[in-house]
């Protein structure tokens, strides 16, 4: 095996771990959103926006995997109490797990589905929550640590892209509240409707993999 075939194998595993797309099949669909402050709230958890993430994933056969990250960050002591999803008629689902458990999660934290409850500060950009996770107890108290993951599994209605559309159109969203913070203040957030662009490593690579190809076809067709 020479340099060349080395390298690209190399930089095509790096991009399958990054959770990069490529072809269409070798990777499930995902896209991640970041959080956004709510404007005209509090403004006490506005610097920590950034730790929080959405990370929606194709499962196919109708199944998307939603994973709340929160960032590690062992300096601070605050906590995600409750996920808020609200979603606009039509509904994004066909069916929304009561709790996540083997068959319907993948994260670190288990939670069950209660009734809709009120996203704090949420009125402030028209948030009217359908339904709401919190942890399942027994665990670190009702909430997600920093350096936890909360993950669910839905059955959609229509395909990945529509569902992706919802979110983009602020038709379907998430909202967090974030507690814990410096002298007892929470605050909220929802989900941005703008995607995580590619990160900078990613494109880089793919563009060495095409200039990789094109060095490739070259040295053939100097050979020949």
């Amino acid at each position: 095996m020479n340099f060349l075939t080395r390298f690209r194998n190399l930089a095509i595993a790096g991009l399958l771990g990054a959770g990069v797309l490529l072809g269409g099949s070798q990777q499930a669909s995902a896209v991640t959103f970041g959080f956004d402050n709510i404007a005209g709230g509090s403004t006490a958890g506005d610097a920590y926006a950034s730790n929080f993430k959405l990370d929606v994933t194709d499962l196919g056969a109708g199944k998307v995997l939603f994973q709340i990250v929160s960032a590690a960050a062992p300096a601070m002591n605050y906590f995600i109490s409750t996920i808020f999803v609200d979603n606009s008629a039509p509904s994004s689902f066909s069916d929304v797990p009561l709790s996540s458990d083997a068959s319907t999660s993948v994260g670190n934290v288990a939670m069950d589905r209660i009734g809709g409850g009120t996203l704090p500060q949420g009125t402030n950009v028209g948030f009217s929550s359908n339904f709401m996770f919190k942890r399942d107890v027994p665990g670190t108290g009702s909430s997600i640590h920093q350096g936890e993951t909360a993950g669910f599994i839905f059955d959609v209605v229509g395909d990945f892209a529509s569902l992706i559309g919802a979110l983009t159109s602020g038709e379907l969203r998430f909202g967090l509240h974030l507690q814990g913070l410096s002298g007892g203040a929470s605050d909220s957030y929802v989900n941005s409707v703008t995607p995580v662009p590619l990160p900078a490593a990613g494109i880089l690579l793919i563009g060495a993999l095409g200039g990789l190809g094109f060095a490739s076809r070259r040295k053939k067709r100097v050979a020949v």
